[in-house]
C-alpha cells in the first residue's frame, strides 16, 4: 500500500502498525478509530483481519482526513471504509451509538500542560490532549460499542495505571495488556490494551513484544506488519 499523509505536520508512527497486529485477532464487522488521522490503522486491520466488514475513521483535521479519504478510496475501492469529520466526544452524523464490533485508537499521548509544546498546530492535536483526555476516549468507546464489542488501544506505558479507572467509570474492564518493548533487554515503551464491559477481574498479561530484532532490524512479527506497506 501506498500510504498519503501531509507532506508537513503529523505523520503516522509505529504505534499504529503495532496497534493493527495486535486488534486484528478481535477484529470483526464494523469497526470505529477514534481520531484516524490519514487512516492508516483501518487499512492495516482492512488487510489483516478478513472478518471486518466495514470501517469508519474519525478525526478532527480536515488536512488529515482528505489523506485518509484519499488511502480509503485508493486500497478499499468498494467503499467499506469511510472517513468522517467530527468531535468524537459529542454525537457523530451517520455514526450510530452501539453500533460497532470493536472500537481502535492511537490517541494523543501526551498529557495536555506537560511537556512541550509542539509549534505545529496539527501534531500538538495528534500528540497531545489538547482536544479530548483519556476519560473522553473511554466514554466514547463506551458509547459506540455493541453490548459485546472491543476497545483496542495503544498508552505510552507510564500511563498505564490510569487506565483502570477510565474503564471502570465506564463499566468497562481491561481484558488484555501486552507491553512493548524496542528490543530484548530495554525498559518498555508502550502498552497495547484491549477492554470489554462489565465485570471485574485481572487483564491478562500477553507476551510482551520487542519491536527490534537487531541494529534497523524489526522482529518478524512487526516486519510482517510493515511489508503491507512497502512496495516489492
Amino acid at each position: 500500500m501506498i500510504i498519503h499523509q501531509p507532506e508537513r505536520g503529523y505523520r503516522f508512527s509505529i504505534d499504529s502498525v503495532v496497534l493493527a497486529g495486535f486488534a486484528a485477532p478481535f477484529c470483526r464487522g464494523a469497526v470505529l478509530d477514534l481520531g484516524t488521522g490519514c487512516g492508516v490503522l483501518l487499512l492495516l486491520l482492512y488487510r489483516l483481519a478478513p472478518a471486518m466488514r466495514a470501517g469508519t475513521g474519525v478525526d478532527l483535521q480536515e488536512g488529515l482526513l482528505d489523506c485518509a479519504r484519499r488511502n480509503f478510496r485508493d486500497h478499499s475501492p468498494e467503499g467499506r471504509l469511510v472517513a468522517v469529520p467530527g468531535d468524537f466526544r459529542g454525537a457523530l452524523p451517520g455514526v450510530e451509538p452501539g453500533s460497532f464490533d470493536l472500537v481502535v485508537s492511537n490517541p494523543p499521548y501526551g498529557r495536555a500542560g506537560h511537556g512541550r509544546r509542539n509549534p505545529d498546530a496539527g501534531k500538538e492535536t495528534a500528540r497531545h490532549e489538547v482536544t479530548c483526555d483519556l476519560p473522553d476516549l473511554f466514554g466514547a468507546a463506551s458509547r459506540f460499542l455493541s453490548a459485546d464489542g472491543r476497545f483496542a488501544f495503544i498508552l505510552p506505558y507510564p500511563r498505564l495505571p490510569e487506565i483502570g479507572p477510565c474503564a471502570a467509570k465506564e463499566a468497562m474492564r481491561v481484558e488484555f495488556v501486552r507491553v512493548v518493548h524496542p528490543r530484548d533487554g530495554a525498559p518498555p515503551s508502550r502498552g497495547l490494551c484491549c477492554a470489554v464491559r462489565g465485570g471485574g477481574g485481572t487483564p491478562r498479561l500477553l507476551p510482551p513484544l520487542f519491536l527490534h530484532d537487531g541494529p534497523g532490524k524489526y522482529a518478524p512479527e512487526v516486519e510482517r506488519i510493515c511489508r503491507l506497506l512497502r512496495a516489492g
